[in-house]
């Protein structure tokens, strides 16, 4: 009996991480520079301190350099002040160049630009998570996209998606907390702070937990690519 045909077809194999999962392993690693950029919720308001969000968990659980440039009311649009684009996270991250050399940037938000069209907030994301890549090219980016507890999380989904489309139109990883479903009904009532809109002590070690395991997901993600005999 003929032995059975060995196919000479190209036979996928999946090799151990891809080249992005290993540049974002280096960046997280601990004693890694890190640059967060984002609002009152990597300032930390609603916290007992007011001062201490997930930015300042993460980078503490994971043994990070890190330099937290945050400010209340913010947004890759929205400045939180009238008349000036001063605080905008592109003018902000401009500003950076002369300060750091991070080998991780972390660009959170941002809820604040809820009364942005969306072709706007998604060029605007673009162009500042492009200005990132330019002025730090040696960096791995990461955007985080809104967090917010129920019921203010339903607000944010147009955001979510602009800021995802922006982030995907310059291959940046985008971690979506609202598609996975970090804050629901049940859990938000023991995240939530005073004020409805931000989170407790508790709420934002959550939020850092659940970033710390998303970056490690990124960093172990694997490439796909397909060999052949």
């Amino acid at each position: 009996m003929p032995l059975p045909s060995v196919s000479s077809a190209c036979q996928p194999t999946v090799s151990p991480r891809s080249e992005s999962a290993v540049r974002t392993a280096s960046a997280i690693a601990t004693g890694s520079d890190v640059l967060v950029i984002g609002d009152s919720y990597s300032t930390g308001v609603g916290s007992s301190s007011g001062r201490h969000g997930w930015a300042q968990d993460l980078v503490a659980d994971r043994h990070w350099d890190a330099t937290i440039d945050a400010y209340p009311g913010t947004g890759y649009v929205d400045t939180g002040r009238p008349s000036t684009s001063y605080y905008s996270y592109e003018a902000r991250i401009e500003r950076m160049a002369r300060r750091t050399t991070p080998d991780l940037v972390i660009v959170q938000g941002s809820q604040n630009d809820w009364l942005v069209d969306a072709a706007t907030l998604q060029a605007t994301v673009e162009r500042t998570l492009r200005k990132v890549q330019q002025q730090w090219p040696n960096a791995t980016v990461i955007a985080l996209g809104p967090s917010a507890p129920y019921p203010r999380s339903t607000a944010n989904s147009g955001i979510s998606a602009s800021v995802a489309a922006g982030a995907e139109a310059v291959d940046v990883p985008y971690i979506d907390a609202l598609s996975d479903g970090w804050f629901t009904p049940s859990n938000s009532r023991r995240y939530v702070s005073d004020d409805g809109g931000h989170l407790d002590d508790a709420g934002y070690q959550y939020l850092a937990d659940r970033v710390s395991a998303a970056l490690d997901d990124l960093a172990s993600a694997p490439s796909g690519d397909e060999h052949c005999a």
